[in-house]
């Protein structure tokens, strides 16, 4: 039977995952909302992942024996810079997509395809020559360990369980959140943002650039879905030092949390919260059965709870997509001649 700590354990991952699939399937919402499809969400979050834990193995090992690794304050700023870095290297990888899409006038979906697989490819090969030199093994936090310094200490299970491992990171994820809601809402850019991708030439009549603000949104899409990947991976590489260099179709996933929200800043939180419920759930059901010994089924068991988010994505896809209203003009380039 679930104990404290096993409830503790399922907050603990609802929290990550939560945050990290909002981020992502805002992170397809500025894109699109603008104008370009971006099916690139998966290279956007490994992109992110990869260069922010890559950038703290770096700082770690530069800094070892430091005050930056062996305080609490120091630790939720190597978090906090790591981040930036991310979201910075996130920008610059949405410039492949926005740049050939608005320039070249390319197929939208093609090049995001072709900058999911490019992203992993990239990362593996940087991986791999570190490795090389290093002679040491992939890419990792868990060496470090940072995770003592991250533990929550009230004397109370569910408490010191569920919200170990919460870092400035994740904090700022969440205000990320609140900013990019307000922004797409409630500002005066957002409204120009979602005209763009409705009605390009109706923008551009009254002095919008089309074009900037496809720029904008895609780069702003790009950032939070690899401050998302972040969040998730370095998360995991620190508690339970497994990191790999995939997304584990967690891009494909959020894009589908997009749909099912219908494009809607709101709907996306939602949409997001009920499927890392079901994520959060597959580690925590593994992590009891591991606990308690149960062998029975175990495999096929948990190979089942960690295929079940996907498998209600596809669900919702067929369920709800007739319903759902994307923008008109999205994965159209805009030819000013034209209007």
């Amino acid at each position: 039977m679930f104990g404290a700590a096993n409830w503790g354990q399922l907050i603990q991952y609802f929290i990550i995952y939560g945050i990290g699939f909002i981020l992502g399937a805002y992170g397809g919402m500025f894109s699109e909302c603008s104008g370009i499809i971006n099916i690139a969400l998966e290279g956007s979050m490994v992109i992110g992942a990869f260069t922010g834990i890559a950038f703290m193995n770096i700082l770690g090992n530069a800094f070892a024996g430091t005050w930056l690794l062996t305080s609490i304050l120091g630790v939720q700023l190597l978090f906090l810079i790591s981040a930036l870095f991310a979201i910075l290297c996130s920008i610059l990888f949405s410039f492949l997509l926005s740049f050939v899409s608005i320039k070249f006038k390319a197929d939208q979906t093609i090049v995001g395809t072709a900058l999911n697989t490019f992203a992993i490819a990239l990362c593996t090969i940087v991986n791999t020559s570190l490795i090389s030199k290093k002679d040491s093994p992939e890419i990792g936090l868990s060496q470090f360990n940072l995770m003592k310094y991250l533990r929550f200490n009230t004397g109370n299970t569910f408490v010191d369980t569920a919200f170990s491992g919460v870092n400035s990171a994740v904090v700022l994820g969440v205000i990320a959140i609140l900013v990019l809601w307000l922004m797409m809402n409630k500002t005066r850019f957002g409204l120009r943002l979602r005209a763009c991708g409705e009605n390009p030439g109706a923008a551009d009549s009254v002095g919008i650039n089309v074009n900037r603000m496809r720029y904008t949104g895609t780069a702003i899409g790009c950032a939070a879905a690899g401050f998302g990947g972040f969040i998730i991976f370095s998360f995991f590489d620190v508690f339970i030092g497994n990191w790999r260099i995939d997304a584990l179709g967690y891009g494909f996933l959020v894009l589908a949390i997009e749909i099912f929200g219908n494009w809607k800043a709101t709907g996306i939180i939602f949409a997001s919260l009920f499927f890392a419920f079901f994520s959060a759930f597959a580690p925590t059901i593994s992590a009891f059965f591991s606990a308690n010994a149960i062998n029975a089924g175990v495999f096929s068991q948990r190979a089942f709870y960690y295929m079940l988010p996907y498998l209600l994505a596809i669900l919702s896809l067929i369920l709800f997509s007739k319903h759902s209203h994307a923008p008109k003009a999205e994965g159209i380039p805009y030819d000013k001649s034209s209007r």
